[in-house]
């Protein structure tokens, strides 16, 4: 039996990681604005104003959220730059 190999570069998925969250984050604050005014219409009998007011505000939180993942990022972390070739 054969030992495992160890991925000599074991951060090349990191941007695929990154791509996938930023994709998520503004896609759950779009869905969870959605789902906020939807209810906030059924309750007060409002539609469509609810629901487009927590679309913007859905948007705006992903916005946040991508800006607050992007300036946590770590400055070694730059998927797109190829640190091997300098």
């Amino acid at each position: 039996m054969t030992p495992p190999v160890s991925d000599p570069n074991p951060n090349k998925d990191k941007g695929f990681q990154y791509a996938y969250r930023l994709g998520m984050e503004f896609t759950s604050g779009i869905l969870v604005g959605v789902l906020i005014g939807y209810f906030i219409d059924k309750w007060l009998d409002t539609a469509p104003w609810g629901m487009v007011g927590f679309i913007f505000l859905g948007s705006a939180a992903g916005f946040l959220n991508i800006y607050r993942l992007v300036v946590m990022m770590k400055p070694g972390d730059n998927p797109s730059k190829d640190e091997g070739n300098d």
